[in-house]
């Protein structure tokens, strides 16, 4: 890394998250604020949005996938894109994609506590001191249902086969467009 690299990122970094929540409350009370009114801070960019994009299993971050899609929702123009490729559902039953996750029935609605999914990157000592996220898998029909309970129109689906089988699906892209 070039020198200034280095002395910008001692510059941005200094007290940084001390600095925020002087300025912005502390995470959980602005978060509680984001989620009343999500239009508050957006309004100062234009509010609206022509395309959503998401990628790389976020969904399960989301314990309520009907929030997520009206969240989604809020944020886009009417005509507005949403992209949203993410792990499929198969990997429930199956830890196609070697993610190191517990496989449960494909029908649970079970929250659960596990690791991020770079954990396995990190050696087991670094890994013991990560903190744990609480996840909740969907099954297809939960994802799509949600779409379109949401305002959107489901223009296409497609699944991709497992970066470890290509004989077992991966991944997933749904492609929706916000009702005018």
């Amino acid at each position: 890394m070039r020198e200034y690299s280095k002395q910008h990122k001692k510059a941005w970094e200094y007290d940084a998250y001390a600095f925020w929540v002087r300025q912005a409350g502390r995470p959980e009370d602005r978060a509680r604020e984001d989620v009343q009114n999500p239009r508050r801070k957006l309004k100062q960019y234009a509010g609206y949005f022509d395309v959503a994009f998401m990628e790389g299993g976020i969904l399960h971050y989301f314990h309520d996938i009907d929030e997520f899609m009206r969240m989604m929702s809020a944020i886009l123009k009417p005509g507005g894109k949403m992209i949203c490729s993410d792990f499929h559902p198969f990997t429930k039953i199956m830890d196609t994609l070697k993610l190191e996750k517990p496989t449960m029935s494909y029908f649970s609605t079970e929250i659960c506590e596990g690791e991020m999914a770079h954990a396995r990157f990190y050696d087991a000592e670094t890994r013991k001191q990560i903190p744990k996220c609480r996840y909740r898998r969907y099954t297809i029909s939960e994802i799509l249902n949600g779409i379109i309970r949401n305002g959107f129109i489901l223009k296409q689906f497609d699944e991709h086969p497992s970066w470890e089988n290509s004989d077992l699906p991966g991944e997933f892209t749904a492609i929706a467009v916000k009702q005018e």
